[in-house]
């Protein structure tokens, strides 16, 4: 089942350096993500409240590295947009 998910709106902050150090703490982030999701996989009660704090890790580290690197909000439309048409071409949606 799809749906359309609403992301709020988040503010870049910390250290907004567009350097190798920032893209890696986003790498950081999604794989402590990973590892909670894993363990909610497994039916870990406490994990979802864990796995919801790292994803929004994620939104943030996200949210800078559009800031460090001086990316709009037009330009990330736009890549969402040809994201939709590359699933759809390959048969995913």
């Amino acid at each position: 089942m799809n749906r359309i998910v609403k992301l709020p709106s988040v503010e870049s902050f910390g250290r907004l350096t567009p350097d190798k150090w920032l893209l890696l703490k986003t790498l950081e982030e999604s794989a402590e993500m990973v590892e909670a999701g894993k363990r909610l996989v497994k039916g870990d009660s406490t994990a979802r409240r864990d796995l919801m704090a790292e994803w929004a890790d994620v939104l943030q580290t996200l949210v800078n590295v559009a800031t460090a690197f001086d990316i709009t909000d037009e330009e990330l439309a736009q890549a969402m947009d040809d994201c939709l048409v590359h699933n759809q071409e390959r048969g995913r949606l």
